[in-house]
């Protein structure tokens, strides 16, 4: 029980933990520079030391782990719709030796579009990374809108969205198709017939957690069917649906990457040039108080 959990770790501290075991790639980049990014922008505007956190979409849940064992954070609710942080207390075990993990995370499986207003006392902050692109493109704005009704007046919402759908590397395919924007160029069918014919090794950075759950052709699978269900937002799309929800954009940043080769000139015909090539985009907003 959580309160269990907060009372042992109150009498006899943290289980302890050291970051010098860690051996995955993608795990260090989570644990790492994922949850020093989201703190830079959320402890930026308030104390995770001393807030309730809310992580929405949190997955595997390491950058969670992270944010409370590299920056403090006293508190951190963590939902997703799917359950691959029940994983975590054997990955921490394996990554960094932690036989316990922190009181101050915890868990809830949710429904896609399921209300949290009203669940659990309000939030002093939200965070979210690279979750948005995932949500069906007419559930976005009514979850902006719930969201906002779980932040206690004046609070902070940090979203964060890498890579944007048409950028390059949009399909979230790269691990299988180095070709920039091969979703955009390619039929359905040739996408799928190249990521089955990808036989080289995931690079370290891109083999996330359900590669070894799953296996090869199965992980193609699963990772295929999720970027036939990105919503294709754009950075312009997702600030005017945050507006529209009712949150204040106190800090935008978008981020470009500029290719290696020539735009092909029939995307340049299709699409503005500045929508290809942005890549990320980060929002600090705010619920008025």
């Amino acid at each position: 029980m959580a309160w269990m959990d907060r009372l042992r770790e109150r009498l006899w501290g943290m289980s302890p933990w050291d970051a010098g075991k860690i051996s995955d790639e993608w795990f260090r980049i989570h644990f790492e520079y994922a949850a020093d990014v989201t703190h830079q922008w959320i402890g930026s505007v308030l104390d995770v030391k001393q807030s309730r956190l809310l992580q929405f979409g949190c997955g595997d849940s390491v950058t969670d782990l992270g944010i409370v064992l590299r920056h403090g954070a006293r508190s951190i609710h963590c939902v997703d719709v799917m359950q691959g942080y029940r994983k975590l207390p054997e990955v921490a075990l394996a990554q960094l030796g932690m036989a316990r993990l922190p009181a101050a995370l915890s868990y809830q499986t949710i429904q896609p579009g399921e209300v949290l207003a009203g669940q659990k006392p309000l939030y002093d902050g939200i965070m979210s990374w690279s979750v948005f692109e995932h949500v069906n493109r007419e559930q976005v704005l009514p979850i902006l809108r719930d969201l906002y009704q779980c932040l206690k007046p004046g609070g902070h919402f940090f979203l964060q969205i890498e890579p944007l759908y048409y950028s390059a590397y949009g399909s979230h395919l790269r691990r299988f198709s180095e070709l920039p924007w091969h979703h955009l160029l390619a039929s359905e069918d040739e996408l799928w017939a190249a990521v089955q014919a990808h036989r080289d090794a995931i690079k370290a950075d891109e083999a996330d957690l359900a590669l070894e759950d799953l296996g090869m052709e199965k992980y193609k699978r699963y990772i295929f069917d999720e970027y036939l269900a990105l919503n294709k937002l754009t950075a312009d799309e997702l600030v005017s649906l945050v507006k529209q929800a009712g949150f204040a954009i106190l800090r935008e940043k978008r981020g470009d990457t500029e290719p290696t080769a020539p735009i092909p000139e029939a995307l340049l015909q299709r699409y503005p040039r500045e929508v290809l090539v942005n890549n990320e985009i980060f929002l600090m907003m705010q619920r008025p108080a």
